[in-house]
């Protein structure tokens, strides 16, 4: 059930809430920012991460803006976008148990542009196998360790062994080598850039061991919205997976991100006890407290800052009357990746009138 979608035309301001509430204005500019420095300055392939995007809608606009595809977390996301008209997709995840494979192949049976990773022969083996009972081909990528230490294969020679196994299966066709940084992402100053370019090697070491062993290699794909500033200018990699600066947020801009806040959430206060206490009807089962709480906007200095199952919960520096009972409080997430999966639409919205509401297909972890 929409709480708001049959209020097509109403300003912000009257949605009912807690509402995830997106700019589209803010989103597209967003869009353009990325894809000028990832495209346009360094020319390479655009193919942004929805795993904490999600709305299929939001994927079409990415393409409008340049990118070549998206890249999902799960597979019920791919199956979303390709529903959507999504051309390419990259499923950067190692999908387990016969009846999702199954469903995998029959996936790429109908989508001629869909990839997966694998980094294992076993794992590579059983999609060798569920493609073949399907009579099609999955194409993938070896997925690399590039020090993460979480899935993928270590780099250089095993991974171009991995590869060669994998020319050798008819239900396979390799496409390239990817892998995450997301170790760097909390790193800071030099010591980010140069653990960064360090990973970026360990990638395209892997690629060119693979050229060595005679298979050609199309897609050298990585980084994320907390890493791609300094990854882009690494040769030989081919394409960036950053998606979720685009939404941008409170950890994306501690990371380094310029963008400006697209996404917010919308509250509307139930009660003042005190002149210092402001009460809304969001808590933590509406904005997430995962890598850092939300931060109100617009209500002066606070104290602090705590949410409950239903409500959050604001202690201000100073008195303050304003912000009566009713009124409106927006938040913007401290991790939008985590919170976007805390609602069931996304409320669109231009020049402050909601114009559109998008569902959020897949946002309780079904995969």
């Amino acid at each position: 059930m929409s709480a708001n979608a049959d209020a097509i035309g109403i300003p912000v301001s009257e949605l009912e809430t807690p509402a995830l509430v997106l700019d589209l204005d803010v989103y597209r500019r967003n869009l353009k920012r990325m894809a000028d420095f990832i495209i346009r300055d360094y020319g390479l392939a655009w193919r942004p991460h929805m795993k904490g995007q999600k709305a299929p809608q939001l994927a079409l606009e990415a393409v409008k803006a340049g990118a070549c595809g998206v890249t999902c977390a799960t597979l019920y996301e791919a199956e979303a976008m390709v529903a959507a008209g999504v051309k390419s997709v990259l499923l950067a995840n190692q999908l387990a148990g016969a009846r999702k494979q199954a469903r995998l192949a029959r996936l790429a049976k109908k989508a001629t542009g869909l990839m997966t990773a694998t980094d294992s022969l076993e794992h590579a083996t059983q999609l060798n196998a569920a493609a073949l009972a399907a009579k099609t081909v999955i194409a993938v990528l070896v997925e690399v360790d590039a020090g993460m230490n979480r899935c993928g294969i270590a780099p250089g020679e095993p991974a171009a062994q991995l590869a060669m196994q994998i020319s050798e299966m008819p239900g396979l066709k390799f496409m390239g080598v990817m892998a995450w940084e997301g170790h760097t992402v909390p790193m800071e100053g030099d010591a980010k850039r140069v653990e960064i370019e360090a990973s970026m090697k360990r990638l395209t070491d892997s690629a060119d061991a693979c050229e060595v062993e005679g298979l050609a290699v199309e897609i050298v794909s990585a980084s994320g919205s907390g890493t791609f500033m300094h990854s882009a200018p690494t040769p030989g990699l081919t394409e960036v997976q950053a998606g979720g600066g685009a939404f941008c947020d409170l950890n994306y801009q501690k990371w380094g991100l310029e963008n400006e806040f697209a996404l917010t959430v919308l509250t509307r206060v139930v009660s003042r006890p005190t002149l210092t206490r402001i009460v809304v009807d969001g808590g933590f089962k509406t904005m997430s407290v995962q890598h850092g709480a939300p931060r109100p906007a617009g209500v002066g200095a606070t104290k602090c800052v705590s949410l409950n199952a239903e409500h959050g919960v604001i202690e201000l520096e100073a008195p303050d009357a304003g912000h009566q009972v009713g009124e409106t409080v927006t938040w913007i997430p401290g991790y939008t990746d985590s919170t976007v999966c805390l609602h069931d639409e996304i409320c669109v919205c231009r020049k402050g009138v909601l114009e559109a509401v998008w569902a959020v297909p897949g946002r309780t972890g079904r995969r």
